[in-house]
């Protein structure tokens, strides 16, 4: 457990107020999610090689690229196909 710079802790706290275990659960199960934790979890959970990191890391990073490459040219296309309608 450690400390963040608000001088709390990082783990999650759930109070369970009039015996409403559901909706204590459904909210902390909220809070796993968008921390992260489960995600952590599973990847520290079998050893992966630095090649495969690597690999991957330079994957996502070419996925990106053509997205935006992507984005770029479809806006692109849209204002010169606007442009040669409105001055045809």
């Amino acid at each position: 457990m450690t400390k963040n710079n608000k001088g709390t802790s990082d783990s999650l706290h759930i109070k369970v107020r009039d015996g409403q275990i559901e909706k204590a659960l459904k909210i902390f199960k909220q809070r796993i999610k968008e921390s992260g934790l489960l995600l952590e979890l599973k990847e520290k959970s079998f050893y992966i090689k630095p090649s495969v990191k690597r690999r991957t890391t330079k994957n996502l990073a070419k996925l990106r690229y053509t997205k935006n490459i992507e984005k770029k040219y479809k806006k692109l296309y849209w204002f010169f196909t606007i442009r040669y309608i409105y001055y045809r």
